[in-house]
């Protein structure tokens, strides 16, 4: 008899503040969509390459991709009575110098219309996020970048946020430069955001070298070693820990422009 079994590997649950999940989230007396309507997460050709040599499998569920990995398994009959034993570690071990990533593709212009992010000036850059952005909070772990703090030396376009000495936030309504800096207390400038919300931002920003064409990537290294619990994986010195599937489950929340 053959046993296979698959088990979550990580979950990436997208959020944003213009979709709401519930029968009761109404809009224009009209029901919201999910979010993975208006955009779509799509593995690129060399991660479904991996992820079939490794045995991992996605699928997008209401707002979240979920992945899952074949496990060790095995039927026991000693007792006469067959048994399934599952060892949750991946039947295939991975190398931990691998990545998946997965494309973000727009469907819909009413994600960017509802998002602050249409204010960035993204001409040749896109957004990038990871499991290597060490970005948690209390148990939350997010694939963006932390929101930077206030720099008078920065330039700021309108739907850039910032964190200021007293580690409140704010988003830019109103563009700002070194040349006439316009600090936080300036509130023509500056709209106060709910605070410790980490929301994708300008920091998330790369350059897009390779002419994606989308409007982010995000990449899920297999180290075993990351920044604050990131790690899909247990790393341990006891062979029957090391290996363990974690099952992380990391978000990206996406926030909605304070500015028409």
């Amino acid at each position: 008899m053959i046993v296979s079994n698959y088990t979550k590997l990580f979950s990436i649950e997208f959020l944003h503040d213009f979709y709401r999940d519930g029968a009761d989230a109404f809009r224009d007396n009209k029901l919201r969509e999910e979010i993975l309507q208006d955009i779509s997460i799509q593995a690129d050709e060399a991660s479904l390459k991996t992820m079939n040599g490794y045995r991992i499998k996605y699928k997008v569920q209401k707002n979240k991709l979920i992945c899952f990995v074949q496990t060790i398994a095995s039927i026991d009959a000693t007792s006469g009575s067959p048994k399934v034993n599952v060892v949750n570690k991946p039947l295939v071990t991975f190398d931990e110098n691998t990545t998946l990533t997965f494309k973000i593709f727009i469907n819909s212009a009413r994600f960017i219309n509802n998002s602050n992010l249409r204010r960035f000036d993204t001409k040749d850059k896109i957004l990038k996020f990871g499991n290597d952005s060490g970005n948690k909070r209390d148990a939350l772990l997010s694939l963006s970048q932390k929101i930077p703090s206030y720099k008078t030396s920065d330039t700021y376009k309108t739907g850039m946020l910032v964190t200021n000495p007293g580690n409140l936030s704010f988003e830019a309504i109103k563009d700002s430069d070194p040349a006439h800096p316009q600090n936080t207390t300036k509130i023509q400038f500056w709209s106060h955001i709910t605070d410790f919300v980490q929301y994708a931002n300008q920091a998330d920003l790369v350059n897009d070298t390779s002419g994606e064409k989308c409007l982010g990537l995000i990449q899920i290294s297999f180290k075993k070693n990351l920044t604050n619990d990131f790690s899909l994986l247990k790393k341990s010195s006891t062979a029957s820990q090391n290996n363990l599937i974690l099952g992380k489950e990391y978000f990206i929340h996406f926030k909605t422009n304070a500015a028409n």
